[in-house]
C-alpha cells in the first residue's frame, strides 16, 4: 500500500512538472510571436514610409531607424552592454562620461561599399538595475534604404527577445521635391519680414503640394498643425500604418516637416513615424 501511495506521489509530482514546463513553453512561445510580430510592423511601417517618401523627397534620402526603451536587469555597465553587442554583433566597443553618467557605446557597420547600414547602441544606467537602451540604424546610402526595414525587423527582434522594452521610431530627411523658392511668384520681402525673410505663403503652398502627394499613399487624417514663416509641421492619424504614438489624446502614426534651409537655400522635408524625435 505504502508502495502504491509513493509510486501515486511520485507521479503526481512528475505531472506538475510537465504541466508547468509545458505552461513555461507555451509563455515563452506566445511572448517570442508577440516580439516578431511588433518587430515585423516596424518593417511594414518603414517600407511604407520609403514608398512614400519617394514623390516627397528628391536626391538622396537619409533614414534613421531607432529601437528605444527601458531594460530590467542586475548584470553591470560592461557586461549588460557586451550582452547586446554580442547579439546584435556590433564590435566597436567603448565608454563615454555623459552628463556625470557612464555610457556605453557599441558601432558596427553590415553591408559593403555602397550598400553599408550603420548601427549604433547606447546603454545608460537609470538606477540599479534599470538601464535606458539606444538602438540607431542609418543607411550609408540611397543603395541601402531597401534593406533598412529588414535590418531594423531583424535587430529590434534582438532587444525585445533580451527583455528590453523597447519602442520603434522612425525618420527620413532630404531635399523637398518642390520648385526653389525663387520661382515661387510671392516669395518676395515685406513689410512684416526682415531682410532675408519669407514670407509665410510658399512654405505654406509648398507644403500642401508635399500632403497631397502623401495622401496619394497613405490614408491620412491631420491632428496637430504648426506654421511659422518656415517652417510647416502637421501630424496624422494613419489607417495604413500599425505602430502608433499618444499625443494630445489622440493616436499619431506619422508627422510631416518642411522647413526653408537659409544655408542651402532650398527646403528640407522630414517625415517621421510615430513622431519625428529628431531635428528638423
Amino acid at each position: 500500500m505504502k508502495n502504491r501511495w509513493g509510486i501515486l506521489m511520485v507521479a503526481i509530482v512528475v505531472g506538475a512538472i510537465i504541466i508547468k514546463s509545458l505552461n513555461t513553453a507555451g509563455t515563452a512561445a506566445m511572448a517570442d510571436a508577440a516580439y516578431s510580430a511588433e518587430a515585423a510592423s516596424s518593417r511594414t511601417q518603414l517600407s511604407q514610409l520609403l514608398a512614400a517618401s519617394e514623390g516627397l523627397i528628391q536626391g538622396s534620402r537619409q533614414a534613421t531607424v531607432k529601437w528605444q526603451g527601458e531594460w530590467h536587469t542586475m548584470l553591470s555597465l560592461e557586461v549588460a552592454g557586451e550582452r547586446l553587442a554580442d547579439r546584435l554583433g556590433l564590435a566597436d566597443r567603448y565608454t563615454e562620461k555623459v552628463h556625470g553618467n557612464q555610457v556605453f557605446y557599441a558601432e558596427g557597420s553590415s553591408g559593403e561599399a555602397e550598400d553599408v547600414i550603420h548601427g549604433k547602441l547606447a546603454l545608460t544606467l537609470q538606477e540599479e538595475g534599470s538601464y535606458y537602451v539606444i538602438l540607431r540604424l542609418e543607411n550609408g546610402a540611397d543603395e541601402s534604404l531597401q534593406r533598412l526595414p529588414q535590418a531594423g525587423e531583424s535587430w529590434g527582434e534582438l532587444l525585445l527577445r533580451e527583455g528590453v522594452r523597447a519602442k520603434w521610431n522612425a525618420a527620413l530627411q532630404g531635399e523637398a521635391a518642390v520648385v526653389s523658392a525663387p520661382d515661387w511668384p510671392d516669395f518676395w520681402q515685406n513689410d512684416s519680414a526682415g531682410a532675408g525673410e519669407a514670407n509665410p505663403m510658399p512654405a505654406l503652398a509648398a507644403f500642401a503640394k508635399l500632403e497631397s502627394r502623401m495622401k496619394e499613399q497613405l490614408k491620412l487624417r491631420a491632428a496637430e498643425s504648426f506654421a511659422d514663416e518656415r517652417t510647416v509641421s502637421k501630424s496624422y492619424s494613419a489607417e495604413d500604418l500599425p505602430i502608433k504614438a499618444r499625443s494630445a489624446g489622440q493616436e499619431i502614426s506619422l508627422q510631416l516637416a518642411l522647413h526653408w534651409n537659409t544655408e542651402s537655400e532650398r527646403y528640407d522635408v522630414s517625415i517621421g513615424s510615430p513622431l519625428l524625435t529628431v531635428e528638423y
